[in-house]
Order: structure tokens, then sequence, then C-alpha cells
């Protein structure tokens, strides 16, 4: 029998490197999307051409009944599922604690946390059941182990699983379920796509990753011979983050720019001038 795994975000770049990266292992792949139905069906393709059965499902992740949805398609068409990787996110762009809304927190921590947590769950309790020695692995970034400006929310999130991902790998290592992440840095998708030279070049390997490599990274810690692996967060980012600022060197346009703290500054200063207006109505 083949082994099963769910990969959400699969219709590109890093998910979709996983789930051919998973298929040439032997792997049956259940694949979701939310808005790119030609990558998800060249991952299909790509898939079912190394010999292996491959489901696609649309799905909105950041919906609260989506997760068990996407999880329960995956293990009726599959027979079941021995691995689940949580990867399809939302980056949301800049932020700042300024103008940070209601909307924008809960968008970020329903894509970025919820998601993660709800799927992961879904998929573990079938593995229970079924006895499956599975595993589950997040999908995180080099964000949640290095400050960045504007950053705050999306870095603060992808830095919870990684520590949810060491609780929950204590509590289904009774069931033989092991729980690790990885944490790309400067990933490059390629399909045409122009590689980020700024990025490359501030890359101590002076290249960027690729979505294969982060594949190989999943398999390695799905295998056997990662058995005794449990609550990792496996970095792959080239040594992106080592660096760190040397002392007396000039600011560095990646936290500091004036004119995004200008535009942060004047949209603050907007939003609490309507606050103060709304306040001042209302008595």
């Amino acid at each position: 029998m083949p082994k099963t795994a769910l990969v959400t975000g699969g219709s590109h770049n890093i998910g979709q490197g996983i789930a051919i990266v998973l298929a040439e292992k032997g792997y049956d792949v259940a694949i979701t999307y939310r808005s790119r139905p030609e990558g998800a069906e060249d991952t299909r393709r790509a898939v079912e051409a190394l010999g292996r059965r491959c489901i696609v499902t649309k799905a909105e992740l950041s919906e609260a009944d989506a997760p068990q949805r996407v999880v329960d398609e995956a293990y009726e068409g599959l027979g079941g599922l021995d691995l689940v990787v949580c990867n399809a996110a939302n980056p949301g762009g800049r932020g700042s604690l300024l103008t940070a809304t209601t909307e924008y927190i809960d968008g970020l921590y329903a894509s970025n946390f919820r998601n993660y947590i709800l799927t992961a769950g879904a998929g573990a309790r079938y593995m229970v059941r079924d006895g499956v020695k599975g595993g589950i692995i997040f999908i995180t970034s080099s964000r949640a182990q290095r400050a960045y400006s504007e950053d705050f929310l999306y870095g603060g999130f992808k830095a919870g699983i990684e520590r949810a991902c060491q609780s929950m790998a204590l509590d289904l290592s009774a069931y033989g379920i092991r729980v690790n992440c990885v944490a790309p840095g400067c990933v490059w998708s390629g399909h045409g796509i122009p590689e980020n030279a700024f990025l490359r070049e501030g890359v101590p390997l002076h290249r960027s990753g690729t979505a294969r490599e982060v594949g190989e990274a999943v398999a390695y810690l799905a295998s056997d011979e990662a058995g005794y692996v449990t609550g990792i967060s496996l970095r792959m980012d080239g040594g992106l983050i080592l660096p760190g600022m040397r002392e007396g060197s000039e600011p560095s346009a990646l936290w500091y720019n004036p004119e995004w703290r200008k535009q942060v500054y004047e949209e603050a200063m907007e939003q609490l001038r309507v606050h103060e207006q709304e306040r001042e109505a209302s008595k």
C-alpha cells in the first residue's frame, strides 16, 4: 500500500515542490488550492506522471469549516492519511502595530495559525483512530526565528506555530505521531518569475532555495530515517539570518524605511482622528 499525504497550498512554489517530491517517494497525494486552478492541474499532472494518485480540492482555508472538509476529502479519496503538510498561508504584506485593525489581525490569524491547527488536528484524529504512526509537518519561515520590521503579526504567528509544534509533538508522541516544522528562507519558485537578485545576494550561500529542496526536507522528516525526530524546526535559508548587524553599520533598508514609516505615521494619525471623532459624536 502506498503512503498518503495531504499538502495544503499545493498549486505553486513550495507546496507544489513538496507534492511532487512526495509522489517521487511513493506517496499518493491530495492537494488544495485557493486561486490557482492551472497550477493545481500542473501539480496533478506531475504527480500522476509518476504513477501516483492526486486529489485536488479548492478551498479557502481561512474559513473556519474548510480545514475539516479538506482533510475529510483527502482521507476519503486516498483511503487514509499518513502525513499532513500544512503549507497554505497568507503573508499579508507589511504591517505596523500603529495601524493594525481587527480585520487585519483576524485575517492573518485565520490564514497563518488557526488554519494550521485545525488542519493538523483533523488529520491527527484520523491517524489516532486508525492507529497510524504518521506525521504532521508545518511549513513556517525563517521569519519565525528572526525579527524584521513590519512583520510583527505574520512572523509572530509563524513563531507561534513553531512553539505549538513542540507541545503537539509531546501530546501526539503517545500515538507514535511525529510533529515537525520546516522553516524556509528565500525560496525562488521559477516558472518564469525573475529571481530576486537583492534577496539572493543577501544570502550567505549566494542563491535562493528551491521548492524541490523544501520538498526533500519534508520527505526526510516524514521518512523512517527521521523516525527519532520530533518537535523540531528545520531552518533552511542558506544562512540568511545568521549574520546579524555589524557594529557601526548603517541602518539596513530591511528594517529602516523612512518612506514607509512616514506612511504608517500618517495612517495611524488618521485612524486616531476618526476614532476621536466617533467617540465625541457618541457622547
